[in-house]
């Protein structure tokens, strides 16, 4: 009886060449899998995971301020770190999501950015061990993320952008010595907002009076600065995600109506906000860079911190437009000047 001989048309069926390509691929991804894990384990390459709430610019710089300051301390993304990075897109569902996947992943270090992402963040981790730090928030306290500054949770740190208030208040006076009535325009659905207004509030009490104009939404931030309009001598704006997404027309709208905007976000002076005094969401980025640095080398129950150095900073072509001068140095600050033509 002969040999049978293989059917080498059958191994040639599309179906078949196709379950060994699949074969194949499965290998080749098992190999690098392994070969990944080999190199992580070998390299110690620690992962974090950031998630900002929105996309603007503030919170871009802030990332970046993070990323720099990781690379000096000796943690280089492609080297020994992974960074996963998501962002809401503006919806606390899609926050909460992001915080809880984060969770499931079990970085070396969850990193929110913003207080509704540090929120989120904070409240899917609650019964794990996940080191948590946060960046550009006002007030973790008042925002539930901490009880205290100086003593926070075993796991929970970051970098605050606290508003020098005393400080704004002079900036406005310097430019408009005559102001008898400031508008206040932020977002009633942040924290930060309301507590950066009802400071500003105490601190104008008896000296200058004020017209609230609250939004839910940035597509109401049209609305709210028609209602301000000719009753305002100036605008002040909060480190405010919702209005920060609307930046474009709140400028279009001050320059045309010669309204004064200042802000507690020195970020928001770059895209057109006539002035500002304080730290920059870089230098904020920054501090918790330093501070993320600290718990993957294993330390934990680190105080919050705020970045040490302040300037104002002026927009010189809403300041020409408006017709305000620009000064070297206002209450002994440094001017930075931006927005050159």
């Amino acid at each position: 009886m002969r040999p049978t001989k293989p059917n080498t048309n059958s191994l040639l069926k599309p179906s078949n060449i196709i379950i060994t390509k699949l074969v194949l691929q499965f290998v080749l991804i098992s190999f690098s899998l392994l070969f990944y894990t080999n190199n992580i384990l070998a390299n110690d390459v620690k992962t974090i995971a950031i998630t900002e709430i929105v996309e603007h610019p503030s919170l871009s710089q802030a990332k970046q301020g993070i990323i720099e300051e990781l690379q000096d301390q000796g943690y280089a993304e492609g080297k020994n770190l992974v960074i996963i990075d998501k962002n809401a897109q503006g919806a606390i569902a899609n926050a909460m999501l992001i915080a809880k996947k984060f969770v499931q992943l079990k970085p070396d270090v969850i990193v929110p950015i913003s207080t509704p992402s540090a929120q989120s963040v904070i409240k899917a981790a609650t019964d794990t061990e996940i080191p948590v730090v946060f960046s550009s928030v006002t007030d973790p306290v008042a925002a539930g993320l901490v009880l205290d500054v100086e003593t926070p949770k075993k796991n929970i740190t970051g970098a605050i952008d606290y508003p020098l208030i005393k400080e704004e208040v002079g900036l406005i006076k310097h430019y408009i010595p005559n102001i008898k009535t400031i508008g206040f325009l932020y977002s009633t659905g942040e924290a930060n907002s309301i507590k950066t207004i009802s400071l500003m509030k105490k601190e104008i009490e008896g000296t200058i009076d004020y017209i609230d104009s609250q939004i839910a939404s940035s597509h109401q931030v049209s609305q709210a600065i028609e209602s301000l309009i000719g009753k305002v001598d100036a605008i002040y704006i909060p480190s405010d995600n919702v209005i920060f997404s609307a930046m474009p027309k709140l400028v279009q709208m001050s320059r045309k109506h010669k309204l004064p905007v200042f802000s507690s976000d020195p970020d928001s002076v770059k895209s057109g906000v006539l002035a500002c005094v304080g730290y920059t969401q870089y230098e904020v980025g920054r501090t918790a860079g330093k501070l993320i640095a600290r718990v993957l080398n294993g330390e934990r129950n680190l105080k919050i911190e705020k970045p040490t150095k302040s300037q104002i900073f002026i927009n010189a072509k809403t300041a020409e437009i408006i017709g305000l001068n620009i000064f070297e140095k206002i209450m002994d600050i440094k001017t930075d000047i931006v927005g050159l033509k």
